[in-house]
């Protein structure tokens, strides 16, 4: 009897192992749709409304979820209150805080901080091109990102299961 609860548990555990690794891939195809909407969001408020950067950063803010949404609402904060510091700084400063909690990659990242580069240095037509580079960027890897989903979560999802009824068997 406790085999075969000890046998139960063990592949309940892995299997749970497995559909949270998997869930990791959904998680980051979330935050780049989330940094691409961002991206929008502070692209309207450049061109239409005139904004300020810190005053645009905390519409990103508004409109966006967390994680994401932090990360431009802490830069924001960072612009106002130093003055030494540049954009890239405060977000570099705003992603260190948070890379734990995010799901991107390091390319993933390095979209982002090549975003926050420029930004506040140029006039309206060079965040433009800015931008759109960025979302060429970012749609690239969200296509990237959807096809490990199709391609890695029922993986992972079996392979849970797999390893925990292969050790289970093993120790019966």
């Amino acid at each position: 009897m406790i085999k075969v609860i000890g046998f139960i548990l063990i592949v309940v555990s892995s299997t749970i192992l497995g559909f949270s690794y998997g869930e990791k891939f959904k998680k980051r195809v979330r935050e780049l749709k989330e940094f691409q909407r961002g991206v929008y969001v502070l692209k309207n408020e450049i061109n239409f409304t005139h904004a300020l950067l810190p005053e645009a950063l905390n519409k990103v803010y508004e409109k966006c979820e967390e994680p994401i949404a932090g990360i431009f609402k802490e830069a924001s904060e960072l612009i106002i209150s130093s003055e030494e510091c540049d954009v890239n700084s405060c977000f570099i400063h705003s992603l260190d805080k948070r890379v734990d909690k995010l799901s991107l990659t390091k390319d993933d990242l390095g979209i982002f901080l090549d975003f926050t580069k420029s930004l506040g240095e140029m006039d309206i037509e060079g965040h433009n091109d800015m931008f759109a580079l960025t979302l060429e960027n970012l749609g690239k890897a969200i296509k990237n990102a959807e096809y490990n989903i199709d391609k890695n979560v029922k993986m992972y999802r079996y392979l849970g299961f797999s390893f925990g009824a292969m050790i289970g068997i093993i120790l019966m």
